[in-house]
């Protein structure tokens, strides 16, 4: 007991006396969840070219730069470039590793490998691989070494169980991240004579408390998803998220000790106006500014009512942008019903009354999905409402915007059992009668728990799906002035 005493207060002096000492081992800038190359909240924070002059005063040459996911989509950007400004600006300020998120294959596998093809740096999935082949998906890689000021640091890349949310391709597949880590920590240190195992994470801050808990052999974690900075020490393992769309970013000074963990001290650095643009980031996101707004500000129609699109809204109640979006798909496909989870409505805003340009709705629907329709039993269809009111309390983006469905719900039921009325096009839902839905395509791949959806057999498959967005762009062009009205399509038990 007298030497563990030892031991930390050894240790503590040891903190207290590098937190003065001269230069750390070597240096990290830590960022997250960045879509938006542009400065938000009305220009006060983020931006690239903010965080550009940041790592021109930081780096010193012993500065490593890593990401923890999320980048190419959703942003009205992403809409047009689908991520390819993000992957721009990552080239030019010098990052140096980066692990997928799960908005990474929101366009698809086959455009998150050519993201990965196009960057300067490497894409950490080391528990998402090609079933096919045991590699990891789309081409990013299990680990990297990067040797900096003669230390060899490694570093891996672990996703959480999100493949349901996204559009990663059939032949994806999720493998435990504990064992993973465990596996790859300890053959880094054991035969490729790495001092320290960093891993780069796009998981729940739960899942990356289990990570230090259970994996004693990575050193740090640097994490993402959450958006929320936020740090906290496991088992002698620090855990930093900073917040998203480099509305801060972490700076880790490092000091290796032999035989002890790795010593690292965290700034937590806002990104505000106080620092100044870089130049010739500044000319770069203009470039991209403006190739945007050429194509988006053409107004498309107007709407006589304001279009609600907030989240508490198109989460948890009948939306009116939910039901023109609801109605586009409809009339699109022809089919007896629609379906949109609210999650796919984004912006948290109110449009309108007034003109609505393209911008605007690649705002609300900036994924990428396209619309498809299927054939599904009563029974099928009712279980999809049941899933979409499952999780109302948690304002779930699984929760159903409709066209040609009513339905009564009771919140306070067991979920699977909150349906009590539903009718399809005015008539009571017929268990053993097959209906036509659209949906997305992310519905369709059972994203947002509609498993019902995924093996339905295809009226209008993803290879003839038109986009979303451009469905509900040729809705309003051809019924403007639009002016829906919330109806009573979507009812709760009193």
């Amino acid at each position: 007991m007298k030497l563990l005493r030892k031991t930390l207060l050894f240790i503590a002096v040891l903190a207290f006396g590098l937190a003065f000492a001269a230069k750390p081992d070597f240096t990290i800038l830590h960022s997250i969840d960045v879509t938006e190359i542009q400065p938000v909240h009305h220009g006060k924070q983020g931006g690239a070219a903010r965080v550009a002059t940041l790592v021109k005063q930081l780096d010193d040459g012993n500065m490593i730069l890593t990401f923890g996911g999320d980048a190419f989509s959703p942003s009205i950007m992403s809409s047009i470039f689908k991520g390819k400004q993000v992957v721009d600006v990552f080239n030019r300020i010098g990052m140096d590793v980066a692990v997928f998120g799960n908005h990474e294959f929101d366009f698809g596998p086959e455009v998150a490998a050519q993201r990965v093809k196009e960057s300067n740096f490497p894409w950490l999935a080391s528990n998402l691989v090609d079933k096919r082949t045991g590699k990891p998906l789309a081409g990013a890689l299990p680990y990297v070494i990067k040797e900096v000021n003669g230390h060899k640091i490694g570093f891996i890349g672990l996703v959480g169980n999100w493949l349901d949310i996204t559009s990663p391709g059939d032949n994806a597949e999720y493998l435990d991240y504990v064992t993973v880590a465990r596996k790859l920590a300890t053959m880094l240190k054991q035969q490729k004579g790495v001092e320290m195992v960093v891993a780069v994470t796009h998981m729940d801050m739960a899942d990356d408390e289990n990570l230090a808990a259970k994996v004693p052999q990575v050193d740090l974690i640097l994490g993402g998803h959450d958006h929320r900075g936020m740090f906290k020490v496991v088992n002698g393992t620090l855990i930093y998220k900073a917040k998203s769309d480099w509305r801060t970013v972490g700076y880790l000074k490092v000091f290796l000790i032999p035989g002890l963990k790795p010593v690292v001290f965290l700034q937590d650095i806002p990104i505000n106006n106080k620092i100044p643009a870089d130049p010739a980031m500044a000319k770069v996101v203009e470039g991209y500014a403006k190739a945007l707004d050429k194509e988006l500000l053409i107004p498309i129609g107007e709407t006589k009512v304001p279009l609600d699109a907030r989240r508490m809204t198109v989460r948890t109640k009948e939306s009116n942008f939910g039901d023109l979006i609801a109605d586009a798909m409809r009339a699109h496909t022809g089919a007896d019903a629609a379906i949109a989870n609210g999650g796919g409505i984004r912006t948290d805003s109110i449009y309108g009354p007034g003109k609505l340009t393209r911008k605007d709705i690649l705002a609300v629907l900036p994924f990428g999905n396209s619309v498809i329709s299927v054939k599904v039993s009563g029974c099928d269809l009712k279980a999809a409402i049941e899933n979409g009111v499952s999780l109302v309390e948690r304002v779930k983006g699984r929760f159903p915007q409709v066209s040609g469905i009513t339905f009564t719900y009771d919140p306070k039921a067991k979920p699977g059992k909150r349906v009590v009325e539903m009718k399809v096009n005015g008539q009571p839902l017929d268990c053993n009668k097959t209906y036509v839905v659209a949906i997305n395509d992310y519905m369709g791949h059972g994203g947002d728990g509609y498993s019902m959806f995924k093996n339905a057999p295809r009226v209008i498959s993803e290879r003839d799906a038109d986009l979303l967005a451009n469905v509900v762009i040729d809705y309003i062009k051809a019924h403007s002035p639009v002016a829906p009205q919330v109806e009573g399509r979507i009812k709760t038990v009193k």
